[in-house]
């Protein structure tokens, strides 16, 4: 993987990891709440991250997506293409504001400091990172990835080590908090559904950012893949400690803090963080949505949708997340249909494009490289490739020459 693969599948980590994972409650309502069997339903999750992440990045590469209408009307009819659509918008919105309340209850939890001021710093934050160029948000969604991995490690070696596998006595205790579902596979299939409608608008765009859909593949394949480890390290975390942390808002925070105050207190910067890098991809995608490329016209609807999220995040943390998580999951299960139907029927499309895209790089090199010669017949070839593609021919020979240009910048760097 180059490196703008890594940075794409960090951020793709990051953009899942606030919603679903980082502060544990998902989890807990999801998966722990239902015992032993809810175990092996995130142990099904896991594996359908990483297949189905994989999808999601080549897809949005594929049509090169500056949102997710651009894929959605591809794949589909405009009927079902409009009703995604909305779902998604629906979805941004409302994931985004409970991911601001949730970080008001994260840093409550953690300094007895009032809901409303993380909030505010949280709402702060997304519209300050949202105005910077993509490739910065990029790279600060990704930039806390490695951090909580190490978190979930450190939090679940001391739990496994510390504390008694009595699988019947703690199944007895989970099975006393309140549940999201009853049925473990209608628990699975809907959480996955939510992470998928949680992620698919923004990883959409990480992919169409990434010139070549197989890079973008393998970005999803193995962001999917660390959140599945990561989701299953903190399901089994939090049910060997559900006698201690079934009633908190944010319980992975307690599990760190429970080890160490100061590695408390930087789970809790790193909770944080993690929340807000979902916050500010939906408030992005959403503002990227509707803005049509006009970046003024961007500017004011990331700034006005964040603040409306800011006062509605007022809900409540917990009592959000047990009211809309169940219904974005249903929709998300259409979506789940949609995509990967869609993705074995173009699967001979995409991998044509893909051949088609490495020659025009391959050209597109010696175009640019004065060390290389570029003749009459090969600007031919390239104009007959770029012609030939499915994305837009501006478009794809800027692409084209934007990522040529950085592979070149990156190997002068590797050889000095």
């Amino acid at each position: 993987m180059n490196k703008k693969t890594i940075t794409i599948m960090l951020a793709y980590v990051g953009v899942l990891t606030g919603a679903g994972l980082a502060s544990g409650q998902e989890l807990l309502q999801y998966f722990v709440s239902l015992g032993l069997p809810g175990l092996i339903g995130i142990g099904v999750v896991a594996i359908l991250h990483m297949l189905i992440g994989g999808v999601i990045l080549q897809l949005g590469s594929h049509y090169m997506a500056n949102d997710h209408s651009d894929v959605f009307d591809e794949i589909t009819n405009k009927f079902i293409s409009k009703f995604l659509d909305l779902s998604l918008i629906f979805t941004c919105f409302v994931i985004g504001f409970v991911m601001i309340a949730g970080a008001g209850s994260n840093l409550n939890q953690a300094f007895g400091i009032q809901n409303w001021v993380g909030s505010v710093i949280c709402a702060i934050l997304v519209i300050g990172v949202g105005m910077l160029d993509f490739d910065k948000v990029s790279k600060v969604i990704g930039s806390f990835t490695p951090l909580i991995i190490i978190f979930t490690l450190i939090a679940s070696i001391y739990t496994f080590i510390r504390y008694p596998m009595n699988f019947d006595q703690l199944e007895q205790i989970a099975l006393q908090v309140p549940s999201t579902f009853d049925n473990v596979i209608i628990s699975t299939i809907n959480y996955f559904g939510l992470c998928t409608m949680t992620g698919v608008s923004m990883a959409f765009v990480l992919g169409g950012d990434e010139f070549n859909s197989k890079e973008a593949f393998k970005g999803g394949i193995f962001g999917g893949l660390i959140v599945g480890i990561l989701g299953v390290m903190i399901a089994l975390t939090l049910f060997l400690r559900i006698g201690e942390v079934a009633s908190l808002d944010i319980p992975m925070l307690y599990v760190v803090t429970n080890i160490n105050r100061i590695l408390g207190f930087v789970m809790s910067i790193v909770i944080f963080g993690m929340i807000f890098n979902t916050a500010v991809s939906l408030f992005y995608a959403l503002a990227r949505r509707f803005s049509n490329g006009d970046e003024k016209k961007f500017r004011i609807l990331l700034i006005g949708m964040t603040l409306v999220g800011f006062v509605l995040s007022f809900g409540g943390f917990k009592q959000l997340v047990s009211l809309f998580y169940p219904i974005i999951g249903y929709t998300g299960m259409v979506l789940l249909i949609v995509l990967v139907f869609a993705y074995f029927r173009e699967k001979e499309s995409i991998d044509v494009e893909m051949k088609k895209r490495y020659a025009i790089s391959h050209f597109m090199r010696k175009k640019l490289d004065d060390d290389k010669v570029y003749t009459k017949k090969d600007k031919k070839k390239l104009e007959k490739l770029v012609d030939s593609s499915i994305i837009d021919n501006e478009v794809i020979k800027e692409k084209a020459e934007e990522t040529v240009k950085e592979a070149m910048e990156n190997e002068s760097d590797d050889e000095d």
